[in-house]
């Protein structure tokens, strides 16, 4: 497996362009918060946790991290080591964050270990279970793995954008919300996972977060919660 991360000379300037259209779209969204739990409302940027969503509702988390939630705690996402996770990271960068790349691709050791060693330094780490190329809405282990590992629970955030663009050309039918629209966060309990997992827990823990994510217009049942 390719320890590989690749970029362009390109990759930066493409990637500013893509924070300022990805930073004006959604300072007009209607962001709006609903917690589970106590916990996890107290848990969600005061304390280092694994945060896992969808793939192709990766265009509005930095900005509501960053700006509604106000998070203390560093965040860190996992990108792929491609060319296209380069000009992610960029846009993370912009936003303040940290980013980690890998995947199951390529470099998926060295990124799961760099991941362990972001949250060992107090951040948080952001990771979509079905990326970077699917099968959409499939949740791969590596976050209950890395939760294991860590000791630090897993916070699922599913997302209802009921007026949106899809990108159908895409293997997940990426999401862009339309301008000032609203948009409901739905942060779920969290999730922890004992150290000493089994094959046989991964995969219960698995379809458990995949629970918790299949919420959510496009695809998923409307959130209806007036919390």
């Amino acid at each position: 497996m390719s320890s590989e991360k690749r970029s362009q000379w390109w990759s930066r300037p493409v990637g500013h362009m893509m924070w300022c259209c990805i930073a004006s779209i959604c300072a007009t969204l209607r962001m709006r918060r609903v917690f589970e739990t106590e916990e996890a409302e107290k848990l969600l940027g005061n304390q280092p946790v694994i945060i896992v969503l969808w793939h192709n509702r990766t265009f509005m988390p930095c900005h509501f991290y960053r700006r509604v939630v106000h998070g203390k705690v560093p965040m860190s996402m996992l990108t792929s080591a491609s060319k296209d996770g380069a000009i992610l990271e960029t846009v993370a960068n912009d936003y303040g964050m940290r980013a980690v790349r890998g995947s199951s691709h390529r470099r998926g050791v060295a990124g799961f270990l760099d991941m362990v060693r972001e949250l060992e330094a107090g951040c948080c780490m952001c990771i979509t279970p079905d990326g970077p190329k699917g099968p959409r809405y499939k949740f791969r282990p590596g976050a209950v793995r890395l939760a294991a590992m860590s000791g630090l629970p897993i916070l699922p955030v599913s997302m209802d954008v009921p007026h949106c663009w899809r990108v159908n050309s895409a293997w997940d039918g990426y999401i862009i919300p339309k301008p000032f629209s609203k948009v409901t966060f739905r942060i779920g309990a969290p999730v922890y996972v004992p150290r000493d997992l089994t094959p046989e827990q991964q995969e219960e823990y698995c379809t458990r977060l995949y629970e918790a994510l299949a919420h959510g217009r496009p695809d998923f049942e409307p959130i209806t919660t007036d919390n």
